[in-house]
């Protein structure tokens, strides 16, 4: 196994992006473009990343402004200076450029988990013409905060006002209700995940940061209002099959129901979809414990059986 890293110019005019591109053993069959959720970063994947290159696949996976390595290095954790979600997915195709470059025989495919997830509906409506395949884990739809915020005339009043300005109340409007569900939660963020271990050690990784501009939390409800209706699908190039996963106690996916929604209107818009539930799981099921390498197992076969299609 090789790593390199990697830097381009972000699409905002103002950062480097980082990324790394990790290479298996041997000639590989396909890449995967590997895209990290909400103010986390692309590290947190590296046991996906190594049960990815033991299959034989390369994976690119960068760290987005305002995130991970990028935002630290810069000095901008929290702070995307973006201008709007599209600045994302315009670095998402930088690095798309550089993995195709690097193998350019190779079938092309993504991941995103959450926001990471959101990101990757995003760029498959925008840039899918050469996607072979699409995994979407965490998937968000149905998010009662997101639906609330995107329709509320005050959070765009003071994006425009100030879109610099530190995040403060709104992100629990948008993060609204998390813990509902969860019998004594220990903490607002253990909808993140069961396992007690995991929720601390996201709270404690530096490279984490939800203390952010306004900015940031914007981009995220804007990108929801894109792609969270039929519009968004019939965007996205119907010969393209999807593999969507998520834990049924996820309340990004409102528990279920937003993942299967979000199936529903791939499948009407013609796309091949294979759905997965984990039942009695939360938000970062590829990080459980005791699930994640049937999470990763599961991936794997479905890239197996679109490579041999």
């Amino acid at each position: 196994m090789a790593i390199r890293e990697i830097q381009f110019p972000s699409a905002n005019g103002r950062d480097t992006v980082k990324a790394w591109s990790y290479s298996p053993l041997g000639q590989p069959r396909a890449i995967i473009q590997l895209i990290h959720g909400y103010g986390e970063h692309s590290r947190r994947y590296l046991h996906m990343i190594n049960a990815f290159l033991q299959a034989g696949f390369a994976v690119f996976a960068d760290d987005h402004i305002g995130h991970g390595k990028t935002g630290v290095d810069s000095g901008t954790l929290g702070d995307p200076h973006s201008g709007g979600y599209e600045t994302y997915l315009k670095d998402e195709k930088s690095l798309h450029d550089i993995a195709v470059k690097t193998y350019p025989d190779l079938p092309y495919c993504i991941f995103g988990h959450s926001w990471g997830s959101m990101l990757a509906r995003g760029y498959a409506a925008l840039y899918g013409e050469d996607i072979k395949a699409v995994m979407l884990c965490g998937v968000c739809s149905q998010m009662k905060g997101c639906d609330l915020s995107m329709n509320d005339p005050e959070f765009r009043k003071a994006y425009l006002a100030d879109p610099s300005q530190p995040v403060g109340d709104w992100f629990g409007k948008v993060f609204f209700g998390m813990t509902d569900r969860v019998e004594n939660p220990n903490s607002a963020a253990d909808w993140i995940a069961s396992d007690p271990r995991i929720v601390a050690d996201h709270a404690a990784d530096p490279f984490n940061c939800f203390d952010t501009t306004l900015e940031l939390l914007y981009d995220l409800v804007a990108l929801y209002a894109f792609i969270d209706n039929k519009e968004w699908a019939e965007k996205v190039p119907s010969r393209i099959p999807f593999y969507l996963i998520a834990g049924d106690q996820d309340p990004c996916g409102n528990y279920g129901e937003g993942l299967y929604h979000v199936a529903n209107l791939l499948a009407e818009s013609g796309n091949k979809v294979r759905v997965k539930a984990y039942s009695g799981y939360r938000h970062e099921i590829h990080n459980e414990i005791a699930l994640r390498e049937e999470v990763e197992a599961g991936l794997i076969r479905f890239m197996d059986d679109v490579l041999k299609a």
